[in-house]
């Protein structure tokens, strides 16, 4: 048994280094595992590593999911007091392509009640999994699995946002990992829209009455990709 297990899905090879389990070595924090998972799809790779972790405290991180220092403590006291925690995410300020409308990525200086997990920065008790079950891989390969789970948590349990639980994280780090970023989670959007019962024509309605025009140019494309992707879904008809 150890106290704390932290889960990574990566796609990175073999070898690779992951700089979340880098830093976390650097932590005095010392009761702990990692797992590193590789199986396809987040969602599948994150219900595998609960699977087969050894600790009663759960924390999932990206593998470019920078922690703070004491990082680990923070999360273990966190989840000593409630059941599932939101971290707080910062976008390294010279991130050129930050993505404003993220709101789970940083709740405020406060700690308080929320709806929302952070994929990239989040913690939950064993026993709260265990009474509402694992990330949805079936319906969510990749993108709003988290939001998913958060829904059914509230369900039975609190979860509070916590700011000293940090991480920096980068959204994407190039224009073209932007663009397919937004265009999946397009596609994740009509499958999390499906799931919640919203009728064809409900989707084609915010498919086409949706606005396109962002604050920025940058945020015009990615809502125009974004387009692309739920219509794309929405004729796969999953």
């Amino acid at each position: 048994m150890v106290e704390v297990s932290v889960i990574v899905p990566t796609t990175l090879p073999d070898g690779a280094t992951i700089e979340s389990v880098e830093r976390l070595a650097r932590d005095s924090f010392d009761d702990y595992e990692v797992l590193v998972r590789r199986e396809a799809g987040a969602a599948h790779a994150r219900n595998v590593g609960i699977e087969r972790a050894r600790g009663e405290k759960l924390i999932f991180l990206d593998d470019d999911s920078i922690p703070c220092e004491g990082y680990l403590r923070t999360a273990s006291v966190a989840l000593d007091a409630y059941p599932a925690v939101a971290g707080r995410v910062r976008q390294p300020d010279d991130a050129r392509f930050a993505d404003l409308e993220l709101p789970w990525y940083d709740q405020g200086e406060a700690t308080t009640s929320t709806d929302v997990l952070p994929g990239c920065n989040m913690a939950i008790r064993r026993e709260v999994i265990e009474t509402v079950g694992g990330f949805d891989e079936e319906t969510f390969g990749w993108g709003h699995e988290e939001s998913e789970l958060a829904e059914r948590i509230v369900e039975h349990y609190d979860i509070q946002y916590v700011p000293e639980l940090l991480v920096e994280h980068t959204y994407v780090e190039s224009l073209p990992d932007y663009i397919e970023k937004s265009y999946l989670l397009g596609r994740a959007d009509v499958r999390w829209w499906r799931l919640d019962g919203k009728s064809l024509p409900w989707l084609l309605r915010q498919s086409l009455n949706s606005p396109i025009r962002g604050e920025t140019r940058l945020e015009t494309v990615r809502r125009i990709v974004q387009r692309v992707g739920w219509l794309t879904e929405i004729a796969a008809g999953r």
